[in-house]
């Protein structure tokens, strides 16, 4: 009417701020350097180290339970692979669940079988306790697989669980919250600084097949039991 014309778009400043942050995130960075795993390493590096640091500090000023040594390499393959099924929510909290479930039962049906084992003191080790943590071990690999959730740390959690170190109900609460808080943060890493497209639940595999390496998918120079392994585990 008076010769006057909204903007462009793309001359907004939301525009192109969010053209400039998009230009600093990983799967733009990695598309435009030679360096490609010193890039990546660095992603892996600041997110696990922040991710971490804040669940610590969450668990100092809470005074609650919330650091737990599965935590560790569940981190590691949020960042590092973070479109693998492995690393997908679904995967993450399920696998956990269920490994703390098959580790209480484990340890408490040996525990009814043998009532003089001692299992509920974690420093004893005996034919008792060995029973118990591979009964453990055994029940959450053959229930992750069945559910399709496998996620290799959560064995750890079923360890942990059997060894009789998760007694306390405010301890079974802080590790669920834990990776909670943990799949939260990969859930903000991976989409606003790592600007890839990191499933809400349930990861698609045929959107993780288009990632390779940042999906868990072998190289072309993975040994043939690295490719056997992924067949095995990432094909569903």
């Amino acid at each position: 009417m008076n010769g006057l014309r909204a903007p462009a778009p793309q001359r907004t400043i939301l525009f192109r701020l969010v053209a400039f942050l998009m230009h600093l995130q990983l799967r733009s960075a990695i598309h435009k350097t030679a360096h490609k795993q010193f890039i990546v390493m660095a992603f892996v590096f600041g997110a696990g180290v922040t991710a971490l640091a804040t669940i610590a500090t969450a668990a100092h000023i809470t005074k609650l339970p919330l650091l737990f040594p599965p935590l560790g390499p569940s981190a590691f393959i949020l960042f590092y692979t973070p479109m693998s099924v492995a690393a997908s929510p679904r995967s993450v909290i399920l696998s956990h669940g269920v490994a703390l479930a098959s580790g209480l039962v484990a340890l408490h049906v040996v525990a009814a079988l043998f009532p003089d084992a001692g299992l509920f003191d974690p420093s004893i080790l005996h034919e008792h306790r060995i029973l118990a943590i591979a009964l453990a071990v055994a029940m959450t690999s053959s229930a992750t697989i069945s559910l399709r959730c496998v996620h290799p740390p959560a064995a750890a959690t079923a360890l942990i669980a059997a060894m009789g170190f998760m007694t306390n109900p405010v301890q079974i609460a802080g590790l669920l919250v834990a990776v909670v808080l943990l799949v939260a943060e990969a859930f903000v890493f991976n989409r606003l600084l790592g600007g890839f497209p990191y499933p809400l639940w349930r990861a698609d595999p045929k959107v993780a097949r288009s990632f390779g390496v940042l999906a868990g998918i072998p190289d072309g120079h993975s040994t043939f039991w690295q490719q056997l392994a992924h067949q095995v585990f990432q094909k569903h």
